[in-house]
């Protein structure tokens, strides 16, 4: 009886849609298969964009179809960061992934000091923009090290 119910299951599961849909990859497509829009947007990112994984090229591509529907000010960030992004070097860039990794760790009070407290340092003339001219925030007493992000590495 239980053979036949397993069977019956199984004849079910072979004849849904579910067993005929197909699984479609993810494009990741390489730069030449890009449109001039996403060209356009993507420029920063040309020299790169053949190396990069296909999750971040898929990433990029999401960002590039919202990219029309942010504000001015939103498209100019996106570019600065792009350009930024491509001009670090291998290591750089993985020190900063690890960076961002440590920051969405700590809880919020202390990330929101951090972004305080850079804000600030952004605000500063150029020639007191050193990483002691921006003063740490107060610890807890007992408070271990642990989760401390060098920002200014």
């Amino acid at each position: 009886m239980a053979a036949a119910r397993f069977l019956v299951l199984i004849v079910c599961l072979l004849c849904s849609p579910l067993a005929s849909a197909r699984v479609l990859p993810l494009a990741a497509p390489a730069w030449a298969e890009l449109d001039a829009r996403q060209h356009e947007v993507l420029a920063p990112l040309e020299a790169d964009w053949n190396g990069m994984t296909p999750v971040s090229r898929r990433k990029w591509l999401g960002i590039c179809d919202r990219y029309d529907r942010l504000s001015a000010d939103e498209q100019a960030r996106i570019q600065v960061r792009m350009r930024d992004w491509a001009r670090l070097n291998p290591d750089e860039r993985s020190r900063a992934r690890m960076q961002y990794r440590a920051m969405q760790k700590l809880p919020p009070d202390r990330r929101s000091n951090l972004h305080a407290e850079w804000e600030r340092y952004q605000n500063l003339p150029p020639e007191g923009r050193r990483p002691e001219a921006v003063t740490p925030a107060p610890r807890r007493p007992g408070a271990a090290l642990q989760g401390q992000v060098d920002i200014f590495r």
